[in-house]
């Protein structure tokens, strides 16, 4: 028995030589990652980083891909007005393309208090005192062309007489020894116009013909279904 003991532990020492021999013949493996060359390492600058092109995320791509929603159209009301003055003011809105509808009022919606400047002799002497205000720092004033008020310089017109008459007090303090309070629109049948499709240059528009309307004001409103 014990020469096969000794026969099996030299066959296993044999073997195990012939593996460690195939072993240490094998030349390690190395993975090519290339050659580096230090001459053409570029060091951008912050101003050269910036100008990089940027690459697009999936959140930078949904907000292009997203609809721009349009501005949509709101109603102003513009009044109020009686007899001529309605219709000049049905006629000034055709000839913006706007389209309009009436809405009467009671004497007592329509009733407005006027800050102003009795009219003056010509529109010279107007625009003098115009550009006096102007040098007060009394901004929102221009000069009446309405026939029945023409040469006349307006200063507010307001539904709340408390703010017409803070209003008057101010111009008081700053000089304005001139200025008075009157009541408009206190005719029958006074009416005011509702106008749809108005966008902000259509409103800008109508603005500059205040003066030919003295006693009107324009508001956004909701628009009636």
């Amino acid at each position: 028995m014990k020469w096969l003991v000794l026969f099996l532990a030299t066959v296993n020492i044999m073997i195990f030589a012939y593996f460690y021999m195939i072993n240490s013949n094998k030349e390690p493996q190395h993975h090519n990652l290339g050659q580096l060359h230090p001459e053409k390492i570029l060091i951008l600058t912050p101003e050269q980083i910036e100008a990089l092109p940027k690459i697009s995320t999936d959140k930078d791509a949904s907000k292009e891909a997203a609809p721009v929603q349009a501005q949509l159209p709101v109603c102003y009301e513009w009044g109020s007005f009686s007899g001529v003055n309605l219709n000049r003011a049905h006629e000034a809105l055709k000839l913006l393309s706007l389209e309009s509808s009436d809405i009467k009022q009671n004497p007592q919606e329509s009733k407005r208090f006027w800050i102003y400047i009795p009219p003056k002799a010509s529109m010279e002497l107007a625009q003098e005192k115009f550009e006096e205000l102007h040098n007060l720092g009394i901004q929102d004033s221009y000069v009446v062309q309405e026939p029945k008020w023409r040469f006349a310089i307006s200063l507010g017109i307001f539904k709340d007489e408390q703010l017409a008459n803070k209003l008057l007090e101010d111009l008081k303090n700053k000089g304005v020894k001139s200025a008075l309070k009157g009541v408009r629109n206190q005719e029958k049948e006074q009416y005011s116009l509702l106008i749809n499709g108005m966008t902000p240059d259509k409103v800008d528009q109508i603005n500059k013909l205040m003066p030919e309307f003295t006693g009107s004001e324009l508001k956004e409103v909701n628009c009636q279904s």
